[in-house]
């Protein structure tokens, strides 16, 4: 049976010279077909990639102040709050805010569109401080234009510390427009202001863009349906099979289904598109996603208290009590100058939003609305000049259950394959690794690579010693809450690192010794057969978990899982913090990278939508691998580099974060 992932190509030899050239198909290329490039793939692209929160929002923070045409954003939540660049200062505002740069933009005549993904059943997302929570500030001032024209986060600042000082009366607030809901001026104290100001500032400024008063500012939320989440689902259905999913999961995945693209497109039209700039990224437009490549213990310029997922999760977090600030974060953001791939950006965005605009009509009228209305289908010139020395071939992918767009599946798949024929890495970093069905690709793929090698070695006077090693190379997170850690469980375990999921692997050890211990009716009677067993417990011991020695021996792989801890010496102690990964990362070989909004579960592949770029380019995803590893090993696996060298370097990789385990413990 063929696979509908991968195109089939005709190569022609040259019979004189017996000679053939091919291609290595790492891209969705059936999306890309004459005729019907629903999908396509552009080769003119300048590509920057950036680490973390700090450098990436930084450079986006410079791009809406140089704005000056039009700014669209598509997020999965946005914090009108938010300052992208940060002082040393430890209050807000540390910098001017994400609000106050949308607001001058506007204001220099910028036209402004933010699409933000809001569904009122998901009460924990809080993805729009002001907005989705926070509503209840300690004043709301009166939606009129005049204070709309003082929406500033300074402004908001000083009118609370101001008004702290003031003696407390019922006159006053009636002739400031002041309706007081937490408490006196009396009760608010010092160390409050910022938190408190922060908030009356969110609700304003969303209080404004929804009733139009934020110049040149439009602001829309799109909803996921649930018929398109069930939809997505029922394509992969033979990927996690519904029969497998618990009530609860079913439930979520259909319920609430979100919208997790999160691209930004500044001036695509201006000047025939000669200063376009896009992103992709994987960051959020939330104050929770900020730090430094540093991920400092302790960081004043992250945000004050726990974050939302420290308190939620399951179980590794005990050492992580007693921190002012948020814990470390990791993300990555990919700048696109120019180039075809931003016309995909901006067809992915005007789609979007004119869906949200006529919300109840389909694809179809969206698209019809936006090529009548907008003219919006026009393609800057600038966009299609011809590919120069260091441009990237950069194909746009997405999760897209509305238009059955299942792209970014596909070309992790691809390229995986890809992968388990060549004799270096495969490099993942990433939030939700929970994708068993991408595990399974990995290793039924990397099978019939060997059966293949076998069939050859008998003529080429080789054997399985020869065969150059693959190594898998993996970063994740703790599990945040408990409902996913079956789901983690279970993509390790194909690949044979289950037993880093200690609590899991012995809940199921235990289960099963329980239910193959001699059972008992009600009456105390002997009876024959084994006990009940969960659903999970049932699944996990379905699952063929290799070992080392067979995966070294039998597939010549390597396979390391990692999580990531930054340590700091306090109290005559040294402390322990967690570095989130928040990351959509996966790179092959020094040659092919994908990065985006998705992650490596059944949510991202099948029913929020998502938006990924796939690039080829040996020289950005050899620069981008060694700066990773370089930083993340503090430079200790700098004499193993070189893709010659990828063996030594899993070893030293290895060895690294069994030094650090014995440190810790």
């Amino acid at each position: 049976m063929s696979d509908p992932v991968k195109r089939k190509e005709v190569t022609h030899i040259d019979e004189v010279r017996r000679a053939a050239t091919s291609t290595v198909q790492w891209f969705a290329e059936m999306r890309n077909q004459r005729g019907q490039a629903t999908h396509p793939i552009t080769h003119n692209n300048r590509l920057t990639m950036f680490i973390c929160g700090e450098k990436g929002f930084a450079d986006i923070a410079k791009e809406i102040a140089r704005a000056r045409e039009s700014i669209d954003l598509c997020c999965w939540g946005f914090d009108p709050g938010m300052e992208l660049i940060r002082n040393k200062g430890a209050t807000w505002p540390r910098g001017d805010t994400y609000g106050d740069l949308l607001i001058a933009a506007g204001r220099r005549g910028v036209k402004v569109r933010l699409l933000v993904w809001y569904d009122v059943l998901a009460v924990g997302a809080n993805t729009m401080p002001g907005y989705s929570h926070g509503r209840l500030t300690w004043c709301m001032h009166q939606r009129d234009w005049a204070t709309a024209r003082q929406i500033n986060a300074q402004h908001s600042r000083d009118t609370l510390a101001d008004y702290v000082k003031r003696p407390f009366g019922l006159a006053r607030m009636k002739q400031e427009h002041i309706l007081l809901f937490a408490s006196s001026a009396a009760r608010i104290q010092p160390d409050e202001i910022p938190v408190l100001a922060r908030e009356e500032y969110c609700n304003s400024w969303y209080n404004a863009a929804f009733d139009g008063h934020l110049e040149n500012i439009e602001i829309l939320t799109r909803l996921m349906k649930q018929t398109a989440a069930t939809a997505g689902l029922d394509q992969h259905d033979t990927d996690l099979p519904r029969s497998r999913l618990e009530w609860l999961e079913s439930e979520g995945l259909q319920k609430v289904a979100t919208h997790h693209q999160k691209p930004i497109l500044i001036d695509f039209a201006y000047n025939d598109g000669e200063k376009a700039v896009g992103y992709i990224m994987g960051l959020n437009s939330v104050t929770d996603y900020w730090d430094t490549e540093k991920h400092l213990l302790e960081d004043p310029q992250r945000e004050q208290g726990g974050r939302r997922e420290e308190k939620e999760c399951l179980q590794g977090y005990e050492h992580d009590r007693g921190f002012q600030t948020f814990k470390p974060y990791r993300d990555y953001a990919c700048r696109l100058d120019g180039g075809g791939a931003l016309i995909a950006i901006h067809r992915n965005f005007v789609s979007a939003w004119h869906r949200a605009a006529v919300s109840g009509n389909g694809t179809e009228a969206a698209m019809a609305r936006a090529t009548r209305e907008h003219l919006e289908d026009t393609i800057p010139k600038a966009l299609t000049r011809p590919a120069q020395p260091g441009d990237c071939s950069v194909q746009i992918i997405r999760t897209q259950p509305e238009e059955q767009d299942s792209s970014i599946r596909e070309v992790y798949f691809q390229a995986t394959d890809i992968a388990t024929m060549a004799a270096g890495y495969i490099y993942i970093e990433n939030q939700y690794f929970q994708y068993e069905a991408w595990s399974r690709r990995l290793m039924e793929s990397r099978a019939r690579v060997v059966e293949g090698w076998k069939r050859g070695c008998a003529k080429a006077g080789k054997s399985m010693k020869d065969m150059p090693m693959l190594h898998v190379m993996i970063v994740i997170p703790v599990p945040e809450r408990k409902q996913m850690v079956p789901r983690t469980y279970d993509a390790l375990a194909v690949l044979g690192q289950q037993a880093g999921m200690v609590g899991q692997d012995r809940m199921i050890e235990a289960a099963n010794k329980t239910a193959s211990a001699d059972q008992y009716d009600a009456m105390g009677t002997p009876i024959s057969g084994e006990g009940p067993r969960d659903d999970v417990v049932v699944h996990a011991n379905e699952i063929s978990k290799p070992s080392t020695e067979f995966l070294e021996t039998e597939l010549r792989m390597k396979v390391s899982v990692a999580m990531l801890n930054t340590c700091a010496f306090v109290d005559g102690h040294n402390r322990y913090r967690e570095i989130y990964i928040h990351s959509k990362l996966m790179l092959i070989d020094d040659t092919f990278m994908t990065l985006g909004s998705a992650n490596l579960n059944t949510r991202s592949m099948a029913v929020d939508s998502e938006i990924n770029l796939a690039t080829v380019n040996p020289t950005l995803t050899d620069e981008l691998r060694k700066n990773i590893w370089l930083s993340l090993s503090q430079k200790k696996m700098n004499r193993y580099l070189s893709l010659n060298d990828i063996n030594f370097a899993h070893i030293a990789w290895c060895e690294l974060m069994t030094e650090n385990k014995n440190k810790k413990n």
